[in-house]
């Protein structure tokens, strides 16, 4: 585990984010099971996100972006109980997993049904991490689902690593609550997104954090 991730598992072992306890969390909680949507740090940037299983919540997020429908939005989840309700790994997923989570490393995997059919392509299988965020984790850890997490921009636009560098008109058409507690996101390259393949063979959709040259060491082939 890098030292990122043990600072920010540090974070949430104490129920601290920012000098907020966990408790102070009951009006971010309460908008997220009222349907509305949040915007929130990550290890990367600002997302903009909600319970990944209300769909009228999901499309609202879709609407604020200007996103096109044909696109999926990411997933994070929180814990590996989690994974065990929500996702359904393959062997090979859940090695890679199992790897290189909590960190920015999103998955392309099946999905229970439960998840919003946005987040789902036509194979019903969504792009999942599980986040080492201490603010990401709570919130989705007390909200018992996944929660979408796509940046926190226009369609198009760039990510934004502070909140007082947030689009007013996304924070203002979103109506979402903005969560600017601390540690803000460390910005830098996205997540890398994969999809397994057959046997140990990878394909990588996006390069980001995590290089290929650190799937390659663990034996992943690239195809």
């Amino acid at each position: 585990m890098n030292t990122f991730c043990a600072a920010h598992n540090a974070a949430l072992e104490t129920g601290q984010c920012g000098g907020r306890p966990e408790v102070s969390w009951t009006r971010e909680l309460r908008m997220l099971r009222q349907g509305g949507l949040l915007i929130y740090p990550t290890e990367t940037f600002y997302a903009l996100g909600c319970l990944a299983t209300d769909h009228s919540a999901v499309e609202r997020v879709f609407t604020a972006k200007g996103r096109s429908r044909k696109k999926t939005v990411p997933l994070v989840v929180s814990s590996w109980a989690m994974v065990e309700k929500f996702l359904r790994l393959s062997r090979v997923a859940r090695a890679l997993a199992k790897t290189f989570w909590p960190g920015p490393l999103s998955i392309v995997t099946d999905v229970d049904e439960s998840i919003s059919a946005l987040a789902r392509d036509g194979a019903g299988q969504a792009a999942v991490r599980m986040t080492p965020h201490p603010v990401a984790r709570i919130l989705c850890e007390l909200a018992e689902a996944p929660l979408v997490s796509s940046s926190a921009n226009f369609s198009g636009g760039a990510p934004v690593c502070a909140p007082q560098d947030l689009d007013a008109g996304l924070v203002r058409l979103s109506g979402a609550m903005v969560i600017d507690a601390e540690p803000w996101p460390r910005g830098g390259l996205p997540s890398t997104l994969v999809k397994p393949a057959d046997g140990r063979a990878l394909r990588v959709l996006r390069e980001g954090a995590v290089r290929v040259s650190e799937l390659t060491a663990q034996g992943y082939e690239i195809v």
